[in-house]
């Protein structure tokens, strides 16, 4: 078994793989823990980017040490198991490294769109369109509630509205004004 990890040129797959598996299991049981992570590397960049994620590159201890992990491994097998010799390897571990890197920085950037901050005004609600959900009473009869789609993110309000016929579910409304103060908006039939 060792001769399969270390004879021959073996290391230069086995090494990378072992260092890379190594710090991101490190990472996972940081993580799980809670702990802020005694490998966290702290460097004084400014990302001029749009959106989440942006911070992990190409060169995030991250993205290297999957890149290793797949280098390794791959590389590792083919080498021993495929018989491509050391550079038919090497050429296979280089393009699966790159290929596990980016994928791990793939994740990493979608997982973090995920956790867009969400927080809007109330009043960036007006003038847009939306659904009922919770059918609008006529006017002073009660609440209802309306799904708005703003900045990519749906929102559920409560709404009110001027009319006499209450608003059914599903039907379109437009956002004629909003109140900050109890967070309600009043709507109108589009």
């Amino acid at each position: 078994m060792m001769d399969l990890l270390i004879g021959d040129l073996a290391p230069w797959f086995t090494a990378p793989a072992l260092l890379g598996t190594g710090f991101l299991l490190i990472q996972l049981i940081m993580g799980e823990v809670g702990g802020d992570g005694a490998l966290d590397l702290d460097l004084d960049v400014d990302f001029e980017a749009d959106h989440p994620g942006a911070e992990f590159g190409l060169l995030s201890l991250q993205s290297i040490s999957a890149f290793c992990l797949g280098y390794g491994w791959i590389g590792l097998a083919a080498y021993r198991f495929l018989n491509l010799g050391f550079t038919g390897a090497a050429v296979i571990a280089v393009l699966a490294g790159v290929g596990v890197a980016w994928l791990m920085v793939w994740l990493l950037r979608s997982f973090l769109k995920l956790q867009n901050n969400t927080n809007v005004s109330i009043e960036q609600a007006v003038g847009l369109t939306g659904e009922v959900y919770v059918t609008v009473p006529p006017a002073g009869a009660g609440r209802g509630e309306i799904i708005l789609v703003i900045n990519e993110s749906q929102h559920n309000y409560f709404a009110i509205q001027e009319g006499d016929e209450p608003i059914a579910t599903h039907t379109r409304v437009r956002v004629v004004r909003a109140d900050e103060a109890s967070n309600i908006i009043v709507v109108a039939p589009k």
